[in-house]
Order: structure tokens, then C-alpha cells, then sequence
């Protein structure tokens, strides 16, 4: 029987079954970027699909899932919030809300501000019981001010889940920030989030005591807090307390609160709180309060800790209260330059051993337990984030013994990204040196099986003989510092730099599989890393299809290896593109308008 025209002359794409494209637009629009990281002027993936033809936006427009997200940056997106609202049935909602500062708006009118504020929220108020995500940015005091109105009076959300509000008025200063004496803070929806599990505050404060939804959090982010403002360490230590699967703290000249405020019988500034304990051997007058450092608050779950312009006795104190030997993720941006962060970078290196209860080895980290640990002051030295996995330095002032003492307790680190610019001299040559082998390097090198140190040797302990037949007696019994790094970004070093490095960590079994270097380091050095890589990465696939064909091993033409080393360029992102992009999206301003292409 002849196949009929209409199916013969059909794209393949029309013959998936409409269940299995609607997973794909889901899949589509979960993996587009969110609108405060969307390229200006892009339309958004759900708009996209809707435009191609017919059928595909039939398809979407009975998808709710596409149209959850809510953002609003231009006063054409109000009218496209309705029409959002009115195709996403009872889901709940996430929401964006991005207005502009007064110089901004003189230069494009149609960007949301003062008069078009409480009009949004208009919009979404009536939806409040399908709040999931709030993001809220103010860039001007009276736009500032309505934000309190509506927060203030507009209730519960009873399924929020992430609240972020930013005020990113531009103090200039940060004195000017710390003198800024505004009204003082709400109460948001009525003290009352009962599902919140983010909360992101950014200029911003809350009525501390007043906010008891500050509780049972998986990530914290608070930025830009003049100390006057900030939490009072009580009510801090109560937040962390109660929120035990806490994953995520980023702090920005944020935190608890520095100097005590002298309002409270209790000293509420971290001064007092996170004071140096007295040693095990102290003699200790009845009646003294002891510093509530020695007992920190435990944080089992931590993973990732972010810290920006503090200062480096706030940084010791601070983490002197807190217990978090899983953190896999920390990252530095301690930018003052009158700051010494030498005793901070100390202390992550090797805290004291007498503070708080028994803390777990590294050994014991690695391999999933928690059952090994140590209250022995006499015992080695284990740095503050044992598990450490990736390290990020953006900006750092420290002695470079300091910062080999950390780099050197670091023996999980995986991923080292590091501006050397804004670190001391002689920092990267610290990559250069070796530390004892340790038995966690023992065993991390038995447990490799992804064939990168298998070229001329299978594991650290395995090629310990070889090395040391041919190697030096000072480097007997020694690895690399970072022995368990695969993957690096650097920039403000040479291409001759990187190319020593290379060379010394593979002439010790602890190659690095992923280079990447900023592209003012590309010289003919660097080139010629790069194509060294090429080829040893080449050389290596073709033994292994040899071994796997003496095997008799099918072939898999479709599996792809990640070379055994490999260089990527980037380049530092420089003055960002200006957001006043004309014609953001206009073809697809009005979404009622056209159904798009017969396809």
C-alpha cells in the first residue's frame, strides 16, 4: 500500500509521540540558564519551542512545566506574566523580579522601576500559595521601601522554598555603606516560611529575632552586612544549629555580628564568641565563662564555603565556633589590602587540636566512615576541611609558608583554580615542591582506576620502587604537593611556568589531566604544552585500543575518553556587555501573536 503524501513528505521529528516531546521540552527548559544568568536579548528556551511550528506549540502551550518561571525585567513582561500565568496551571511558580537603578532608567524607559513595582506585584500576589522561588533585586530606596510594603503585609508562602532579596545600591564605599542608617527591618510574610530551605540576603536584613523561619536551611548566603546590622551571634549559632543538613555558606563583609553591641547582658559579638579556648592544661578559676568555641556547632553536611572581603581574626574566630570537617568546596576572595590573612590561612592549615570534640582523619573521610578520629593534641595535624576537594583563590594576602602549609594539608585536593596576580610572589613555585608520602596518598593511589596514572606505572604505591630507583634521594618517600590534583585553572603565571609543572608532576606519577590557562598566558611555551598534551593523550588511546584488541575486546566506536591530559584555553571576562541591549527579545514580545512556521 503507497504511504499517503501528508506522512511521506513529514519531518522524522513530527513522528516522536507527543508524551515523549513534552519530556524533552521539560528536559529543555529545567537545563536553560536562570533569568538573572540569561544572555540579554535571547529568548527563552520555552518561547523558542513554541515558535517552530504548529504542532510544537500546541505541544508547549499544554505543557504547565514551561511556563513556571516568572520573570520580570521590562514592562512588556507584565502582560507576558499573565499569559504565563495563565498556561501553568497549579504548579507552583518560581519569580523574578529585576528592577533598575534611576540612572539606568533614564537611559531606557521601559525597564521596570518605581511606578511599575507594586503593578508586578499585583500579578503574582494573587498566586502567593504557589510561591516556590522569590528573587527580588532593588536598585533604588523607594523601590526599596514598596519591597517592605509588599513583603510586610503580604503573608505566608506556604511552599517557598528559596527567598532571595538584593539591594545593590552602589555605596561606592564601604564606609558609606556602614553609615547608611535606613528604617529598620520587617517582618517578611508574617514570620512565617515554613518550606524555606535557601535564603540569599544581599544589603539586606531581617528582623533577626523576628524571623524564626530562619531554621532547617540547606544554604546560606548573606552579603554586603555593615557589622551594626548584622546577626547577633546567639541568634546565629541557633540558625546553624537548627539547620544540621546546612550544605552551602557563602558570606560577602557578611556574618555574625563582630563587635558586641552592648544592648545585651550576653556578649553578642563573635569577639567574645569565638575567643581563643583555653588549653586542655589550664587552670581554670570557678565561675569563669568559657568562650562557647569550645563547643562548636556541628556542621556534618557542609560541603561548599564561600568567603569574601572579611577580615582575617573575624575569619579565626569565626571558625573556631563551627565544626565542618566534609566541606569539598571552599573558595577565598579575601580582597583588603591591608589585611595580613596569614593567621587565618594558618589556622585552615592546622587549627588547634584541643578545640571541641574528636575530629575525623582524613583517612577515614576518604573512604565514606566516620568512625576513626582523634582527641589527641599530640596527635598529627588535620586542617580544618580535611576532605577538601576544590579550592578557589581570587584574591589572597598571605605569607608563602602559610599558604604551603595549606596547600600541603590538602591531600584530597582535586581542582586548584588560583589567580596568582593576587597572591604573593613565590606562590606558584610552591606547586613545584614535594611533601612525605602519607597513607592517604597510598590509598588514593590504590583506588585509581581510570588508567591516568597507569601510563609507565598503576599506582602510587605500586611505582614507589621505580621512582625511587631513578629519582634523587631527596625525593624517595615523596609525592607532589596537591598529589591527588587533576584539574587546574590558573592565570597571571607564564606558559614556561605551566610547562615546568607539567613536566614535574608527570616525572612523578601525578600528572594533571585538565589544564586550563588564561589566554594572555598563550606563548610558544604554552603552545608547545599544548601540543605535548595532544600527543601524549594520543599515544595513550592507541595502547589502550592495542591492549583492548590483544583482549579481543569488541571495539565501542562511540565511547569517548577524556584525554590524559589536556589543555583548555579561557579568557577572563572583561568588562561585561552592557545590559541595555536593544531589542530584547521583541519578536517574541507578544506571545499570543503567531504560531510560528508550518514545518
Amino acid at each position: 500500500m503507497p504511504i499517503p503524501v501528508s506522512y511521506a513528505c513529514m519531518s522524522p521529528i513530527h513522528t516522536l509521540p507527543v508524551e515523549l516531546l513534552t519530556s524533552i521540552f521539560q528536559l529543555g527548559v529545567d537545563s536553560d540558564p536562570i533569568p538573572d544568568d540569561q544572555i540579554r536579548g535571547e529568548p527563552t528556551f520555552e518561547v523558542l519551542v513554541s515558535h517552530v511550528c504548529r504542532h510544537w506549540r500546541q505541544v508547549a502551550l499544554h505543557t504547565p512545566h514551561l511556563w513556571t518561571t516568572i520573570h520580570f525585567r521590562t514592562r512588556a513582561h507584565m502582560a507576558r506574566a499573565e499569559t504565563y500565568l495563565s498556561r501553568n496551571g497549579r504548579l507552583p511558580i518560581d519569580i523574578y523580579v529585576d528592577t533598575c537603578s534611576e540612572d539606568d532608567y533614564q537611559l531606557r524607559k521601559d525597564l521596570l522601576f518605581r511606578d511599575e513595582f507594586l503593578p508586578v506585584f499585583d500579578i503574582v500576589l494573587p498566586h502567593i500559595d504557589r510561591w516556590r522561588e522569590l528573587h527580588l533585586i532593588v536598585a533604588d530606596l523607594e523601590c526599596k521601601s514598596c519591597a517592605r510594603k509588599v513583603l510586610s503585609t503580604c503573608g505566608t508562602a506556604p511552599v517557598l522554598q528559596t527567598l532571595q532579596l538584593w539591594h545593590v545600591q552602589n555605596w561606592r564605599t564601604s564606609e558609606r555603606l556602614y553609615n547608611h542608617i535606613g528604617p529598620p527591618p520587617v517582618v517578611v510574610f508574617g514570620g512565617s516560611l515554613p518550606s524555606l530551605k535557601h535564603i540569599i540576603l544581599q544589603g539586606v536584613n531581617l528582623p533577626w529575632s523576628r524571623s524564626p523561619f530562619l531554621r532547617n536551611l540547606t544554604s546560606v548566603e548573606f552579603a554586603l552586612h555593615s557589622d551594626n546590622v548584622r546577626m547577633p551571634f546567639d541568634l546565629w549559632r541557633a540558625m546553624l544549629d537548627s539547620s544540621p543538613n546546612l550544605t552551602r555558606l557563602s558570606l560577602l563583609f557578611a556574618g555574625p555580628r563582630a563587635a558586641p553591641s552592648g544592648t545585651s547582658p550576653i556578649p553578642d559579638g563573635i569577639e567574645w564568641w569565638g575567643a581563643e579556648p583555653p588549653p586542655p592544661d589550664a587552670v581554670i578559676p570557678p565561675g569563669t565563662r568559657l568562650p562557647p568555641s569550645t563547643d562548636p556547632v556541628q556542621l556534618l553536611h557542609l560541603r561548599e564555603v564561600q568567603l569574601n572581603n572579611l577580615e582575617s581574626d573575624y575569619l579565626v574566630a569565626l571558625f573556631r565556633t563551627l565544626h565542618a570537617p566534609n566541606v569539598r568546596s571552599l573558595h577565598l576572595g579575601l580582597d583588603f589590602e591591608d589585611q595580613d590573612f596569614t593567621p587565618f590561612i594558618e589556622y585552615l592549615a592546622a587549627p588547634p587540636r584541643h578545640r571541641g570534640p574528636k575530629v575525623l582523619h582524613p583517612h577515614s573521610l576518604a573512604n565514606g566512615g566516620a568512625s576513626a578520629a582523634s582527641d589527641s593534641p599530640d596527635g598529627p595535624s588535620i586542617p580544618e576541611f580535611p576532605a577538601l576537594e576544590r579550592l578557589s583563590v581570587t584574591a589572597l594576602r598571605c605569607s608563602v609558608p602559610s599558604w604551603r602549609a595549606l596547600l600541603a594539608a590538602s591531600r584530597t585536593l582535586k581542582r586548584l583554580e588560583v589567580d596568582f596576580t593576587q597572591l604573593s610572589e613565590g606562590a606558584f613555585d610552591v606547586l613545584l615542591e614535594s611533601v612525605p608520602i602519607a597513607a592517604v596518598d597510598l590509598d588514593r593511589g590504590a583506588s585509581r582506576e581510570d588508567g591516568a596514572a597507569q601510563d609507565g606505572a598503576k599506582s602510587i604505591k605500586g611505582k614507589g620502587k621505580a621512582r625511587a630507583a631513578e629519582a634523587d634521594d631527596a625525593d624517595a618517600g615523596t609525592v607532589p604537593i596537591l598529589p591527588a590534583l587533576e584539574s587546574t585553572r590558573v592565570s597571571g603565571v607564564t606558559g614556561k611556568q605551566l610547562a615546568q609543572l607539567a613536566a614535574f608532576r608527570r616525572a612523578r606519577g601525578c600528572r594533571v589531566r585538565r589544564w586550563e590557562v588564561d589566554e594572555s598566558a598563550r606563548d610558544e611555551d604554552a603552545e608547545a604544552l599544548e601540543r605535548e598534551t595532544e600527543e601524549i593523550s594520543a599515544r595513550w588511546r592507541a595502547e589502550r585500543e592495542a591492549e583492548e584488541c590483544e583482549a579481543g575486546r569488541a571495539q565501542q566506536p562511540w565511547r569517548w575518553d577524556e584525554p590524559l591530559e589536556r589543555v583548555v584555553w579561557f579568557r577572563e571576562e572583561e568588562e561585561a556587555e552592557s545590559e541595555f541591549d536593544e531589542g530584547e527579545g521583541e519578536e517574541y514580545a507578544d506571545e499570543e501573536d503567531g504560531e510560528g512556521d508550518e514545518g
